[in-house]
C-alpha cells in the first residue's frame, strides 16, 4: 500500500486542496511539522500560483540552483532547462528560446515589467536583466498574454529581485559571490545588502564582470582557417541597484534605480571590418589603430540603460478589494555599435510602463484580479544600419482573471483586450501607422487526481500585434547578416535583377495562436516527475522568407536606388567609402512574410532520491515546427535533447556528473544547414563549510565540456562562427550573511 508523500500532503494543505481521504487532511498538520519544503509563490501572477497548482506550465529556479546556473546572459543561464533554449549568440547576448519561439513573442520582464531594452528585435541586443543578483527567475512555457500582453504569445521569464522590499527583512541580510573561468579568462563578482531602517527598507547590490574571447574546440572559420576561439567575444559590464520602500500597516510603497553599463564585442561583424580596409586601402592605418587600441577595431556594443522603477501595495485598501497593486517602469537606454572610434549605429528606447492589478472575492470558493497595462515605446535607430525607422508604440491593454482555490478541482480563467498603436512618423513608403486590437483568453484546470499526482490543462486563444520591426524594417541587418523587408511592403520584379519596393496591397494580420498544454505532476517523498504535452496552431504566423532577392538589386518605389547599389554609382568617394560596410555582393533580401504555423512537442523531468546520499535527475525536450500549408520547416527550431545528472552528497560536500545529449536537426528550413549531435560532459564538486561568518557558504569548482566537444547550436544565427565553448574549469564561492 501506497504511503502518502509529505511533500504533496504539504503542498495540499498550503493550497488548501482536500487530498483524498480524510484522515489524510487531519494528519497534514502532522506532517507540516516535520517538513521544509518550501513552497515558492510565482510573482508573475497576480493569483499566488504555485508550480504545481498552476494549469499553465510553470516553473521557478532560485536559490543555489539559480546561483549554480548563473552565467553573463540570460538566454545561458535558462539554456537546460526543459523547453528552454538560447539564441547563443556567441555568450555576449543570448535570449531565452521557449518552445522554439524567441524574439518579440518572448516577454522578458524585471520584477513584472517590461526590460525596456531592445533585444527583442535583434539577436545581437543584451537582455538587460542581471541574473547574478537575482532572487528566483520564472518561466511561463506558452502564451501569457493575459497580464503581459501580446509580446508574450510564447512565454515570459520573469527576473525577481529584492531591489523593493514587500516587507521588513528582520534586521539586516545580504548575499556575495565571486567566480573565475579559464575559457575566458572570466572574473566576476557580485554584492547585495538590504536592512530595516526604522519603517523603511534600504536594498543595495552590485556586479561587475570582465571576460575576453571565450576558446573552443578547433574548427573552421569562414575563411576556412582552423580557430580555436570566437573572435570578438569579450565582454565588460557592471552595475548596481539602490531602492527603499516605506512599509505601511496595509501594505508598502517603494521605488528603485539601477544602472546598467556594458560593452561587449559583436562576433561575425569582423570580416567585414577587413573587407572595408581591403576595399580603401586603410590596412596600415587600422593596424596602427589596433596596436594603439587594441580590441576597438572590431565592431563592438558599448550599452546603457537608467531604469527608475516604483512599486506599491495595499492590503483590503477599499471594499470589495482584498489587495490593490500598482507597479510602474521608465527606461532610459541606449547602445551604441562602434567601429574603430566612430559609432556606426545608435539604438535608443524611452519607455513608460503601468500596470494596476485589484484582486477580488467574486463569490464562493471564485477569486479574481482586474486590471489595466499601459505601455508607451519611444524606438529610435541611427546609421548605416539602422533597419527600422523610429517608431512608436502605444499599448492599453484590461483584463481580468479568475480562479477557484478550495477544491482538488481547480478552474482558471481569464480574459484580455488591447489597443496598440504603432507608427513610424518618418516612414517614405506604405503606411505608417497602424491599429490593432488584439483579443486574449485562457482557461485552465489542475485536478489533484490522488494525492501523489495532479493533472493540469490549459487551452489559450492568444493574439500578437506586429513589432514595430516585422512591420517597417527596410534595410542592411549584419547581425543575422541578411537584408530586412517588413510586413508593410512587397517586392515588384522590374526586370532582371531589378526589384521594386512598394506598399504591401495586403494590410498585416495579428497573429493567432492556440494552445492545448497537457501536464502531469506526479510526487512520491522526494521523487517526482513532470511530463508536458504542447501543441500550437498559429495563424497569420510571422515568417522569415529567405528570398532567392539579393539587395544590391533593391530600389525603392520613390525612384531612388537603394543605398546598396544607388550610392556606389554616383555619389562622391567619401560616401561610397561609408557604404563600402554593405558589401559590394550584396546580403539576401529576407521578406516578413504571414503564413499558418503547426507547433507541438513534449517536455520531461524527473527527480530520483536513490538512497539518502545519491539522487538521479534527468529531462527531455522536443519541439516540431512547420508551416501549414507546404509544411516548410521553421527556422531555428532547437534540437531535440536529453540529459541527466547524478549527485553524491556527504553534508558539508557534494559531487555531480551530469551529460547532455543534443540530436542532430535535419528538419531545416530554406537555407538552413543541418546541424549534428553532439553531447556535453560536466562536473562540479561544492564544499560548504560551516562557519559563523556567513550562512550558506559555498566553495565550487565546476568542468564544463570536459571532453571538449565541438557544438553548434542550431537556434543560434552565428551557428558556423560561434559553436559552444570549449572546456571549462571554473572555481567559485558565494553566500548570505
Amino acid at each position: 500500500m501506497l504511503k502518502y508523500s509529505p511533500v504533496a500532503l504539504l503542498v495540499a494543505q498550503v493550497l488548501a486542496l482536500p487530498v483524498a481521504a480524510q484522515d489524510t487532511q487531519e494528519t497534514s498538520k502532522a506532517q507540516h511539522e516535520h517538513d521544509n519544503t518550501e513552497v515558492i509563490v510565482i510573482t508573475a501572477s497576480p493569483l499566488a500560483r504555485t508550480e504545481l497548482n498552476s494549469a499553465q506550465p510553470i516553473s521557478v529556479i532560485s536559490g543555489d540552483e539559480l546561483r549554480e546556473k548563473q552565467a553573463h546572459t540570460l538566454g545561458e543561464t535558462l539554456a537546460q532547462e526543459p523547453g528552454i533554449n538560447a539564441t547563443h549568440f556567441a555568450r555576449v547576448a543570448s535570449s531565452p528560446v521557449i518552445r522554439g519561439l524567441d524574439g518579440p513573442r518572448v516577454k522578458i520582464t524585471q520584477n513584472g515589467l517590461d526590460t525596456g531594452d531592445v533585444s527583442r528585435g535583434s539577436p545581437d541586443h543584451a537582455v538587460t536583466t542581471e541574473t547574478s543578483v537575482a532572487e528566483q527567475i520564472e518561466i511561463l512555457r506558452g502564451p501569457a498574454t493575459l497580464l503581459y500582453g501580446s509580446g508574450a504569445i510564447g512565454g515570459v521569464v520573469n527576473v525577481v529581485d529584492e531591489r523593493i522590499a514587500q516587507d521588513f527583512v528582520g534586521g539586516t541580510r545580504g548575499f556575495f559571490g565571486g567566480n573565475l573561468a579559464t575559457v575566458d579568462d572570466l572574473r566576476d563578482a557580485t554584492f547585495g545588502i538590504t536592512s530595516d531602517v526604522g519603517n523603511t527598507v534600504w536594498h543595495f547590490d552590485g556586479f561587475t564582470r570582465s571576460s575576453d574571447d571565450y576558446s573552443t574546440p578547433t574548427f573552421l572559420n569562414e575563411e576556412g582557417e582552423a580557430v580555436d576561439s570566437v573572435e570578438n567575444s569579450f565582454v565588460d559590464a557592471m552595475g548596481g541597484t539602490v531602492g527603499v520602500s516605506y512599509i505601511l500597516d496595509n501594505g508598502f510603497i517603494g521605488a528603485s534605480y539601477a544602472r546598467l553599463e556594458q560593452e561587449y564585442g559583436i562576433p561575425g561583424h569582423a570580416h567585414h571590418e577587413e573587407e572595408h580596409e581591403d576595399e580603401h586601402g586603410h590596412e596600415e592605418e587600422h593596424a596602427d589603430e589596433h596596436d594603439d587600441h587594441e580590441g576597438e577595431v572590431l565592431p563592438y556594443a558599448d550599452l546603457v540603460q537608467d531604469r527608475v522603477q516604483l512599486h506599491a501595495g495595499f492590503d483590503q485598501p477599499f471594499s470589495g478589494i482584498e489587495k490593490l497593486d500598482i507597479r510602474y517602469a521608465f527606461t532610459d537606454y541606449q547602445h551604441q555599435e562602434i567601429e574603430g572610434d566612430v559609432a556606426g549605429t545608435t539604438f535608443t528606447n524611452e519607455q513608460h510602463e503601468l500596470r494596476v492589478t485589484a484582486n477580488h472575492h467574486l463569490t464562493g470558493n471564485w477569486y479574481g484580479a482586474i486590471g489595466y497595462h499601459g505601455f508607451d515605446q519611444q524606438q529610435a535607430a541611427f546609421g548605416e544600419e539602422a533597419y527600422t525607422p523610429a517608431s512608436d508604440t502605444t499599448r492599453h491593454g484590461f483584463f481580468w482573471l479568475a480562479e477557484t482555490r478550495d477544491d482538488a478541482l481547480n478552474w482558471q480563467t481569464g480574459i484580455r483586450y488591447e489597443l496598440v498603436d504603432i507608427s513610424a512618423p518618418g516612414l517614405e513608403v506604405g503606411a505608417s501607422d497602424y491599429e490593432f486590437k488584439p483579443f486574449s483568453a485562457s482557461f485552465g484546470v489542475s485536478y489533484q487526481w490522488h494525492p501523489l499526482v495532479r493533472f493540469n490543462a490549459n487551452l489559450s486563444h492568444a493574439e500578437r500585434a506586429p513589432s514595430a520591426n516585422e512591420l517597417f524594417a527596410n534595410g542592411q541587418h549584419l547581425a543575422t547578416r541578411t537584408y530586412e523587408l517588413g510586413l508593410n511592403y512587397e517586392l515588384h520584379e522590374e526586370g532582371d535583377h531589378a526589384y521594386v519596393i512598394e506598399a504591401a496591397d495586403r494590410a498585416p494580420a495579428l497573429e493567432k495562436s492556440n494552445t492545448l498544454d497537457l501536464g502531469t505532476h506526479i510526487e512520491y517523498g522526494d521523487n517526482h516527475l513532470d511530463i508536458t504535452l504542447f501543441v500550437s496552431q498559429i495563424d497569420n504566423f510571422i515568417f522569415e522568407n529567405v528570398t532567392s532577392v539579393n539587395s544590391v538589386d533593391l530600389i525603392q518605389d520613390h525612384g531612388h536606388e537603394d543605398e546598396h547599389e544607388g550610392e556606389h554609382e554616383g555619389e562622391h568617394e567619401e560616401h561610397a567609402e561609408e557604404d563600402a560596410h554593405d558589401h559590394s555582393e550584396g546580403l539576401p533580401v529576407v521578406h516578413y512574410q504571414q503564413v499558418d504555423a503547426l507547433l507541438f512537442g513534449y517536455e520531461i523531468s524527473g527527480l530520483w532520491q536513490l538512497t539518502d546520499e545519491w539522487k538521479l535527475t534527468a529531462f527531455s525536450d522536443y519541439t516540431r515546427a512547420y508551416t501549414e500549408d507546404s509544411r516548410s520547416n521553421l527556422p531555428r527550431i532547437p534540437q531535440q535533447r536529453l540529459g541527466s545528472e547524478i549527485t553524491y552528497n556527504q553534508g558539508t560536500w557534494e559531487a555531480r556528473v551530469g551529460y547532455i545529449w543534443h540530436a542532430e536537426q535535419n528538419r531545416v528550413a530554406i537555407n538552413e544547414t543541418p546541424t549534428p549531435s553532439f553531447g556535453l560532459l560536466n562536473a562540479q564538486f561544492n564544499y560548504f563549510p560551516q562557519t559563523f561568518a556567513a550562512n550558506n557558504l559555498s566553495i565550487y569548482v565546476k568542468a564544463d565540456n570536459l571532453t571538449d566537444k565541438l557544438g553548434y547550436v542550431h537556434t543560434s544565427f552565428l551557428k558556423e562562427q560561434a559553436p559552444l565553448a570549449g572546456r571549462n574549469f571554473s572555481i567559485g564561492i558565494r553566500g548570505e550573511f
